[in-house]
Formats: structure tokens, C-alpha cells, sequence
């Protein structure tokens, strides 16, 4: 896993100088290809996952998901996803403020979080997804 935390790394180093400011970001760039696989792997085994970078513990419960369906329309599913063919994925996550949680969605190659919050957070919990990887 060190080659993908280094890739990470410079990821979030070339899209994010300014990282260590606590300015709020509604969405962020997914630094790594990875980051949905590993929360799809780890939903399918617990609902709720604990991500652990620095001293910071994201909980992350898995909330619901979107997909294309046969019929061309979009369908909303509660279920976990059996692979990792679809349009986003929304968790539930604890970590990011004292008091609430915040709603993390993933599609394409964006992470999305309602409401708002500080940069240094958003690139954290994608390195706190890389650090604790699938789990056991």
C-alpha cells in the first residue's frame, strides 16, 4: 500500500497547496482510484466503518447508493452494492465537526459534503480511506 499512499500524497499536494487552511470546500477531487473500492469492500462487511489518519477517527455508515438502471432511469438503493459499477455513493460520516455529521457523497471523480467543511478535513478522510484500507 505504499506506492498508492505516496500517488495519494502527491495527489493531494498538486491539487491542494493550500491544504492546512480551514477554508470550507463543498467537494474535492477523489485523489485516489482506490478510495471508492475500499468503501464498497468495507460496506459490504459493516455498515459502519471507523477511517483513523493522525489523531483524527472518521465513522463512516454507508447510507445509500444510485445506479443506472436496465430501464435508463436512476435508481436510489439502500442495499450495500455488489460491485463498483455505479453513479455515487453516499456514507454518513461522523469526524469532520465536534457536533454533526456530515453526508459524503462519491460520484465520478468528486466527493461531495453537505454541509460544507474545511479542506485539511476533506483530504484527510480520503487519507484516512487509504491508511485503514479494506478491512480484515
Amino acid at each position: 500500500m505504499s506506492n498508492e499512499m505516496d500517488s495519494f500524497e502527491n495527489e493531494a499536494k498538486k491539487n491542494y497547496d493550500k491544504i492546512g487552511e480551514d477554508f470550507p470546500r463543498g467537494s474535492i477531487k477523489i485523489l485516489s482510484p482506490d478510495i471508492i473500492n475500499i468503501l464498497i469492500t468495507n460496506a459490504r462487511k459493516s455498515k459502519t466503518v471507523n477511517y483513523k489518519a493522525g489523531d483524527t477517527v472518521y465513522t463512516a455508515t454507508f447510507s445509500s447508493y444510485t445506479l443506472l438502471d436496465k430501464d435508463g432511469m436512476v435508481g436510489v438503493y439502500s442495499d450495500v452494492p455488489e460491485d463498483t459499477n455505479i453513479r455515487e455513493i453516499t456514507f454518513i460520516v461522523t469526524g469532520f465537526h465536534a457536533k454533526w455529521d456530515t453526508e459524503v457523497t462519491f460520484s465520478g471523480e468528486y466527493m461531495t459534503v453537505m454541509p460544507d467543511r474545511e479542506l485539511k478535513h476533506l483530504v484527510n478522510f480520503q487519507r484516512a480511506i487509504m491508511k485503514t484500507g479494506i478491512s480484515r
